[in-house]
């Protein structure tokens, strides 16, 4: 906890100062808290935590930004800086064995920064991750010191997880939005996405929708799970001054996705050491609901995501709460 404390602050600290010197304008910061305690469940994707700050580039100029295209249309440019930190265990987490038709237990802690680009219906991204699996992820010590905090059952099986290994990945996203009166007062707005990533900690595609129903919905492309995607709520190009006209509002949201999965470090084992594996399951589809609310500068985004099987041998499929805490500059 030490360890990932003072790698926040420096972080934090060297964004900071890097903003200051390149004149980005800051935007957003997001908390995500995902956890299964909801569902009394302690298994699969267990919980992950994240701390994201989201930048405007004035100067779209960088030749980086190129990357993303969309050049012919008006666009604002973004940038992202996240630690993030995920972890996933078996079902029986009370047992010091081996569990071979289980999950290997396994954390996933990275820093993940992001290039975006922002037009009035369209929203480009490309982010890379940089982190490590394994003990050097230090996730047993945050699982056991969050369990310590709520009074939770001891995890005893920590010994079995996968060994450590540098993680890099590379993710495209790209999502559409469309947005229209439903009444004099409701509105409505649906976003299809479409993503794939690369690297060796996952290979997939990946390609959804999120449909919202409200009152003065954000004008902006949404967040998202960190298991598929951890959007960070990136507004529509020319809607940053007619959002702040709007103090308050408030969506109910419906999602859905599917991903083809070609490799998953997290069920596949180590690449380049043996480690405990299971035979992962090629597609995985997702669903959820909930809500997001909005008041002045703050927001909270709400969710329950609910996905199939992600290996052979899994009993049940699984469900998350994913929980965002946001600040709008």
């Amino acid at each position: 906890m030490k360890y990932l404390l003072t790698l926040l602050i420096t972080l934090m600290v060297s964004v900071q100062l890097q903003a200051a010197n390149k004149e980005w304008i800051f935007e957003r910061l997001n908390i995500y808290a995902e956890n299964d305690v909801f569902y009394a469940t302690d298994k699969s994707y267990s919980a992950g935590q994240s701390f994201d700050l989201l930048y405007e580039i004035p100067n779209e100029d960088y030749a980086l930004y190129s990357l993303l295209g969309n050049n012919d249309v008006a666009t604002n440019s973004y940038i992202t800086f996240a630690l993030a930190n995920q972890i996933f265990t078996p079902t029986d987490v009370a047992t010091t064995s081996l569990i071979l038709d289980d999950r290997p237990y396994a954390g996933w802690t990275y820093f993940e920064t992001g290039i975006h680009k922002a037009s009035k219906d369209e929203l480009r991204s490309l982010t890379l991750k940089i982190g490590t699996v394994g003990p050097a992820s230090q996730s047993e010590s945050i699982q056991r010191t969050y369990h310590k905090i709520m009074n939770f059952d001891k995890i005893n099986g920590w010994d079995n997880q996968i060994n450590n290994e540098l993680g890099i990945n590379l993710k495209y996203t790209q999502k559409w939005r469309y947005k229209s009166k439903t009444t004099s007062d409701l509105e409505s707005a649906v976003i299809p996405f479409v993503s794939a990533e690369v690297g060796n900690i996952a290979i997939n595609a990946t390609a959804g929708i999120k449909a919202r129903l409200g009152w003065n919905i954000e004008e902006d492309f949404g967040v998202s799970s960190m298991n598929i995607g951890a959007d960070p709520g990136i507004l529509a190009y020319g809607q940053k001054e007619y959002s702040k006209k709007r103090p308050w509002g408030f969506s109910f949201n419906l999602m859905g996705a599917g991903s083809a999965v070609a490799h998953d470090i997290f069920l596949d084992g180590n690449n380049f050491s043996d480690s405990h594996s299971v035979e992962k399951e090629n597609f995985v589809a997702y669903y959820g609901f909930g809500f997001s609310v909005r008041y002045q500068k703050f927001l909270l985004d709400f969710s329950q995501i609910h996905n199939s099987k992600q290996f052979k041998l899994e009993k049940e499929s699984h469900t998350i709460t994913s929980l965002v805490a946001s600040y709008r500059y």
